[in-house]
């Protein structure tokens, strides 16, 4: 996002890359929490002479696993569900990579003081569907998705990530890509490992 808004092409794979990271937490019962542009890091894998960039969503450490854990609050890109009762519902991470697609591609999100600000722009985007408009003008499908995880905020309903992840990956690679699928879920969980590993290693008597 530093070098300027992410074009079609990189915002389609940041969401297909961080869906299928997330689709592989959600198979342990963990939910990441806290998606947002600080916790996404591109890596560049080379094949050939080509090189892929794939988007990995970092910083497991504070992982949810059980619903008495508390996620992190960001008031930028926290879920409306996180910000209002301290807890995710089954949508909130991808409600939160919504708001990161909606800013890394040129989306306006003011700086927000407090929680009751950040809900009433939630509210407000959403009302007005500004963030699904913004996000059709990169991509009919990335609007697609965000009237889907609308439709989903705030319930107890799961994400299909499978849908998505095969619909992404027809738009980004013309093909099921399971392999590219099958090399970004290893990395995440390499990850995933490495951050609980330190978050375990480091937290001593607790906090």
């Amino acid at each position: 996002a530093r070098d300027g808004p992410f074009s079609s092409d990189d915002a389609l794979r940041c969401c297909r890359d961080c869906l299928v990271a997330l689709r592989s937490a959600a198979t342990a019962s963990v939910q990441h929490g806290d998606i947002s542009p600080e916790n996404i890091i591109r890596v560049f894998n080379m094949q050939g002479t080509r090189h892929k960039v794939l988007y990995i969503p970092v910083s497991w450490g504070r992982a949810v696993l059980e619903d008495r854990d508390s996620p992190a609050i960001n008031l930028q890109f926290s879920s409306s569900h996180a910000l209002q009762h301290g807890k995710l519902c089954p949508a909130s991470d991808a409600e939160s990579l919504v708001y990161l697609l909606f800013f890394v591609t040129g989306g306006r999100m003011h700086p927000q003081d407090s929680i009751e600000s950040a809900l009433q722009w939630r509210e407000k985007s959403w009302a007005t569907r500004s963030i699904q408009q913004h996000l059709g003008e990169v991509s009919p499908l990335l609007k697609a998705f965000s009237d889907y995880v609308d439709s989903l905020c705030g319930t107890p309903y799961p994400v299909d990530y499978d849908i998505w992840v095969k619909r992404l990956n027809r738009a980004v690679d013309g093909s099921g890509s399971a392999d590219r699928g099958k090399m970004i879920e290893e990395v995440a969980m390499t990850l995933r490992l490495e951050n609980v590993a330190e978050s375990s290693g480091t937290s001593g008597g607790g906090t």
